[in-house]
């Protein structure tokens, strides 16, 4: 099973980086929007595991004591980098506590030899570039798109798989964990 560690978002949040998504530049561009109803912050992307690892992350999962927290909409940024551009995103606060959480998953699935994934950034994704002509401009029309920073709890951590289709990514949900 292709697998991932999520927090999901609430919809009053998804509905805000549908707005954002809809001033992203389109001109000279092939960018490929994410459908609100997937969006999510990956805390983990585990790839193709078995479901015995599926159950050992369940458990882990639950062992989790995470206080829920206050979290928010914060600057837009890209993915790899100005010359490279590859996904558009909004960034999530407080950072520290999302790299927090991040770590203790890391620690947690280094005992079960899942390898680490040293590269974190709390994001969600808007969309995914395929072509930018002038990538100069286009980033400077990023930079000027004003993001509020709605609020919102977070309350839970998913396990999700992931499966591949036509029309995009589906995601079903393995396993839920609530925060206290």
């Amino acid at each position: 099973m292709r697998c991932f560690i999520a927090i999901d978002l609430p919809d009053e949040v998804k509905k805000e980086l549908t707005e954002i998504q809809k001033k992203i530049p389109i001109e000279d561009t092939k960018i490929i929007n994410v459908k609100p109803e997937i969006m999510h912050l990956t805390l983990r992307f585990l790839g193709e595991i078995d479901g015995e690892k599926v159950n050992k992350i369940k458990l882990i999962l639950n062992s989790l004591r995470i206080k829920q927290f206050k979290a928010k909409l914060s600057s837009i940024g890209i993915f790899p980098d100005e010359n490279f551009i590859r996904v558009v995103w909004v960034g999530l606060e407080p950072k520290e506590k999302f790299k927090e959480i991040y770590d203790l998953i890391e620690n947690e699935l280094s005992k079960i030899k899942i390898e680490g994934d040293s590269r974190f950034e709390s994001h969600v994704t808007l969309s995914r570039v395929k072509f930018v002509k002038d990538k100069k401009k286009f980033i400077e029309k990023l930079k000027k798109i004003e993001i509020k920073p709605i609020e919102f709890t977070v309350d839970n951590i998913k396990l999700k798989m992931s499966s591949l289709t036509s029309n995009g990514p589906v995601y079903n949900d393995l396993f839920s964990t609530k925060a206290y």
